[in-house]
């Protein structure tokens, strides 16, 4: 009998699994602009959910220049690791995934790509690389750069080969920078698919087996309805403010707008503005990894730029203010990865404005403060004019066409010019001036 009845549960537990309902779902997320910390967690949480919600399978558009290592890595790892068939669609036409999107696109399951896209340019990059010297290969000479490339290059291959993909080219893509369109892609065994939309590529991936965690696993994806995964309001306020070049902006504008409002009190607006932008750029540099260095480095030029004002140096602080501005720049944000740093185009434009602002309003400031007082009781002292009168001690003068009640230690004659040496009250303190 325990035979009997051990049989029939057997039975009924194979027959309930059989009759279990596949997933009626899958999961679509767009990691779309820089792959930052925000954007990392947020992939990663939402491949996490699909898996929990046992979701058929996991779509990842993609559409980036590149980003940070780090959150790469986490999304990587995220992928690695998921329960559920996790593909990286570079999508729409037009997409790019460039740099970090290019390790991304390796690690899936399954890589499909839109037509009009491209993949590669996965070099890893220093702040300072353009300025070391290169061997007769064109690697870098010095032994960190190696070590970054040798590591990333490493990193790379060992993506391609456990997704089967063309390690050939993927060794090109980090140490050469090679890119690559949609069909030289498929040609080449980088991607498995390439699909015109999301409905084709929902097709396409019908029936497609992948390994999962050394398991073999068929994707279906027939009769699937797409869930789609999104930001709330806090995470894209967030993701805005992690991108190297708004953090850079809003330092720049920071420096400004509290540097003239200490320069000229009272002004309040740029001391407003430069305060929200102080506040802004501290929760963003929370997020993304910022160089000491870089921000002194910047500061520094910031003042040798403002000290050209009042030292006669011919235009070498300028020079030199330059030079520090645009290194501390390059290394303001530490990334190894191409679309993680801060373009040559917006730091140029910050030069051009951070120098007009320095030698067209800064400078009309101090000549304000240097300037003569020409009014009140200060404007009067210097002023010329004639006595109207012959006094020794209170008389009349005329100075500014209008008549003054005056006092004076010497003897003036009617007609005499005179200078205001002082002024009390309504009466004026003069002296008599030479023919």
């Amino acid at each position: 009998m325990k035979k009997i009845f051990t049989i029939l549960l057997i039975i009924t537990a194979s027959l309930a699994a059989a009759q279990k309902p596949e997933p009626a779902r899958y999961g679509v997320v767009k990691l779309q602009g820089m792959v930052n910390p925000i954007m990392g967690e947020f992939i990663v949480d939402s491949i996490k959910k699909a898996g929990e919600e046992k979701l058929a399978f996991m779509v990842i558009q993609l559409d980036t220049p590149g980003g940070l290592m780090e959150p790469m890595r986490d999304i990587i790892k995220a992928i690695m690791t998921s329960t559920v068939p996790v593909i990286v669609y570079t999508y729409p036409k037009g997409a790019q995934a460039a740099s970090a999107g290019g390790f991304i696109m390796l690690s899936a399951h399954i890589a499909a790509m839109a037509p009009g896209t491209e993949i590669g340019a996965m070099h890893p990059v220093s702040p300072m690389l353009d300025f070391m010297q290169k061997d007769e290969k064109g690697d870098p000479d010095g032994v960190m750069e190696k070590k970054v490339l040798n590591d990333t290059v490493a990193y790379a291959k060992s993506l391609a080969e456990k997704r089967g993909r063309n390690t050939t080219w993927t060794v090109n893509a980090v140490k050469k920078a090679i890119s690559s369109t949609y069909s030289e892609a498929l040609k080449l065994g980088v991607i498995d698919i390439v699909a015109e939309d999301m409905d084709d590529l929902v097709r396409q991936i019908d029936r497609r087996t992948v390994n999962i965690n050394g398991a073999n696993v068929t994707v279906s994806s027939s009769g699937k309805a797409p869930h789609e995964y999104l930001m709330d309001w806090k995470q894209k306020l967030l993701n805005h403010l992690a991108d190297p070049q708004i953090v850079f902006i809003l330092f720049i504008l920071a420096v400004a707008g509290i540097g003239m409002e200490f320069k000229n009190p009272g002004m309040i607006v740029p001391g407003v503005l430069g305060a929200i932008s102080l506040f802004l750029f501290l929760m963003a540099v929370r997020i993304i990894p910022i160089n000491i260095m870089g921000l002194i480095l910047i500061i520094l030029g910031i003042t040798l730029f403002i000290l050209e004002l009042t030292v006669t140096s011919y235009g070498l602080l300028t020079i030199g203010g330059i030079i520090a501005f645009v290194i501390g720049s390059m290394i303001l944000v530490d990334s190894p990865l191409p679309g993680g740093g801060i373009p040559l185009s917006t730091i140029g434009g910050s030069i051009l404005f951070i120098l007009g602002f320095v030698f067209i309003v800064i400078r009309a400031v101090l000549n304000a403060h240097r300037a003569r007082v020409t009014t009140g009781s200060d404007g009067m002292i210097g002023e010329a004019g004639r006595a109207i009168i012959d006094f020794s001690k209170d008389g009349k003068v005329m100075v500014h066409g209008e008549i003054w009640n005056a006092a004076s230690d010497e003897e003036i004659k009617k007609g005499d010019r005179i200078t205001v040496t002082g002024m009390s009250g309504m009466s004026l303190q003069v002296k008599k001036l030479p023919d």
